[in-house]
C-alpha cells in the first residue's frame, strides 16, 4: 500500500535539521524581550522574528501609555468626545470592561492613578490621605469610557488610565501569532518581561519562583509545563513604594486604594496571554476563594495563590506540584 504523499512530506520534514533562534532585546515594552522560534530554515526563522517584531512595534504606537503620540494618549488627551477607534485599541479595551465587571472592581485599568498617589507619598515621605484614597476609589467605581456599535468610544475617566496589566499580554499574543503564521515555522516563544506565550511543538518548562526571595538564583517553588499557551506572574517582590521605613507592594486594590498584603505572589498559565496577565493581576487582590473559583470558571486557565503565610493554593487545573518551602518570618 503506498505511503501518502503528505504523510513523506512531513516525515521529511520531521527529519531535517531544524534552525533555532534565539535573541534577547533591551528596553522593549519597557522590560525585556525574549523570542525564540525553531523553524524549518534560518531564513524562516528570521522573517518569523521580524514579523514579531514589526507587529510589536506596530501596537506599541497603539497602546504605549507612556507615548504622547500613541492612539491611547492621543483619545485620552480629549475626554467626552465621541472618536474613531482602532480595532487593537477596542479589543483591549473591551478585554478591560470585561475582567473589570467580573472581578467587581479588582482589576481596573485605572489603577495607575492610584500607582501616582503612592508614587507621591513616596516622594514625600508619609502616607497618603485616607479621604483621597476613598476619593479616588470612588472615582474608579464609574466606568473610564463607553464604546459604541459603531466603532467609536468616548473617554470619561477625570484620572490617567493604563491598559498594560492587559496590553502587555496582547502584544505578546499578537507577535507570537505573527511569527507562528510565517512559512515553516515549528514552535515559537515570545517572552516580556516574564508574561510569555508559547505555539507550536514544543513545550516549555517554567520555574514558579519564590515571591518572598528578592534574588532569583534561588530554588523555584516548582516548575510548571507551558504549551501552546501561556504565563503570567505578579509578585510584590522587586516593585513597589518605600515610605518612611516601610515597604508597600505596587500592587494596589482599587475597590480601596490601599496596597495588597494578603497575597504577594500568582502564577497564572492560560490560553493566551492577556487573559493570563488579567487574572495575576485581580487574583492578587481578590480573596483566596473567590480568585480560585474565577480561575475555575476561566476556561483553560489554572494558577497558585501563594499567601502571605507561605500557603501555596492551587486552583482545579493547576498540575505542577508546589516544592515544599519554610513558613516565612
Amino acid at each position: 500500500m503506498p505511503i501518502p504523499r503528505w504523510s513523506l512530506t512531513q516525515l521529511a520534514r520531521r527529519l531535517r535539521p531544524a534552525h533555532r533562534l534565539h535573541h534577547v532585546y533591551e528596553r522593549v515594552l519597557g522590560t525585556e524581550l525574549e523570542v525564540q522560534i525553531v523553524a524549518d530554515t534560518r531564513l524562516q526563522a528570521e522573517g518569523a522574528e521580524r514579523a514579531a517584531l514589526t507587529e510589536i512595534d506596530r501596537l506599541t504606537a497603539i497602546l504605549n501609555r507612556f507615548d504622547h503620540d500613541s492612539e491611547l494618549r492621543r483619545w485620552q488627551a480629549n475626554p467626552g468626545v465621541r472618536t474613531p477607534l482602532s480595532d487593537d485599541l477596542k479589543a483591549v479595551l473591551r478585554a478591560a470592561d470585561h475582567w473589570r465587571e467580573v472581578t467587581g472592581g479588582a482589576f481596573h485599568p485605572g489603577a495607575d492613578a492610584l500607582g501616582m498617589c503612592w508614587k507621591q507619598a513616596e516622594e514625600r515621605g508619609r502616607l497618603p490621605e485616607d479621604q483621597d484614597l476613598t476619593a479616588l476609589a470612588a472615582q474608579l467605581r464609574l466606568p473610564p469610557w463607553t464604546l459604541d456599535s459603531d466603532g467609536t468610544g468616548t473617554f470619561q475617566a477625570m484620572y490617567p488610565v493604563g491598559l498594560n496589566a492587559l496590553a502587555k499580554g496582547y502584544v505578546v499574543d499578537r507577535a507570537a501569532e505573527a511569527a507562528f503564521g510565517e512559512p515553516g515555522v515549528r514552535t515559537v516563544l515570545i517572552n516580556v518581561g516574564g508574561d510569555l506565550r508559547t505555539l507550536g511543538e514544543v513545550g516549555l518548562g517554567v520555574a514558579v519562583a519564590d515571591p518572598f526571595s528578592p534574588r532569583d538564583d534561588l530554588p523555584p517553588l516548582c516548575h510548571v509545563q507551558v504549551r501552546n499557551g501561556a504565563l503570567a506572574t505578579s509578585g510584590q517582590s522587586h516593585r513597589g513604594y518605600q515610605v518612611g521605613e516601610t515597604w508597600y507592594s505596587h500592587v494596589l486594590d482599587p475597590r480601596t486604594g490601599h496596597p495588597i498584603t494578603e497575597v504577594p505572589g500568582v502564577t497564572v498559565t492560560a490560553s493566551d496571554c492577556l487573559t493570563a496577565d488579567a487574572l495575576a493581576t485581580a487574583l492578587s487582590v481578590l480573596d483566596v476563594q473567590r480568585g480560585l473559583a474565577l480561575v475555575d470558571g476561566t476556561p483553560g486557565a489554572a494558577a497558585l495563590i501563594v499567601t502571605r503565610d507561605g500557603a501555596q493554593h492551587l486552583s482545579r487545573f493547576w498540575t505542577a506540584q508546589p516544592h515544599p518551602r519554610p513558613t516565612p518570618p
